[in-house]
């Protein structure tokens, strides 16, 4: 019986993703603006980021039916929410004081088309969610030797 057990828990935990992947295509990239493409009434056209590993990434900020949406803060702290489409001339702004401080932004972009641009998020989806797991196996097996040990002393006690 245990090693029936033993052998589907290890089936289990040997067959679980290694990857888990968003929902979509979106990808997150973070890194510091080194450009910004604006048109002449003003509008920004798109960003150039500088990964921290050197990378360039160009990001094109939409405007339109489904526009790019900011959330950046200034050097104070305060933080401004916004998009394309209704802040258009404050977009550059922002975004040109945030490329003079090198204050770093995460993007959420499909096909290099930007959803939203926020400051840097401070946070690693993979090592969470690692340490989740982890939480839930130690969780799990205790909760299964703990049924295991009463199992046993109920034997004993019956015999």
């Amino acid at each position: 019986m245990y090693k029936y057990l033993f052998s589907f828990l290890l089936i289990v935990f040997l067959t679980q993703p290694s990857q888990i992947f968003a929902d979509g295509h979106e990808e997150l990239v973070s890194g510091v603006i080194n450009a910004i493409s604006i048109d002449d009434n003003g509008n920004v056209e798109g960003i150039l980021i500088m990964k921290n590993n050197g990378d360039f990434v160009n990001i094109d900020i939409k405007s339109g039916e489904n526009p790019t949406e900011f959330g950046l803060e200034n050097i104070a702290g305060d933080r401004w929410i916004g998009n394309q489409n209704d802040n258009a001339k404050e977009v550059a702004i922002k975004l040109k004081d945030h490329q003079k401080r090198f204050a770093p932004l995460t993007v959420l972009h499909e096909e290099g088309a930007a959803k939203e641009i926020t400051d840097m998020e401070n946070r690693n989806v993979k090592t969470n969610l690692s340490f989740l797991f982890a939480c839930f196996a130690v969780a799990w097996v205790a909760f299964f030797s703990y049924v295991l040990i009463i199992n046993g002393r109920l034997r004993k006690a019956s015999k």
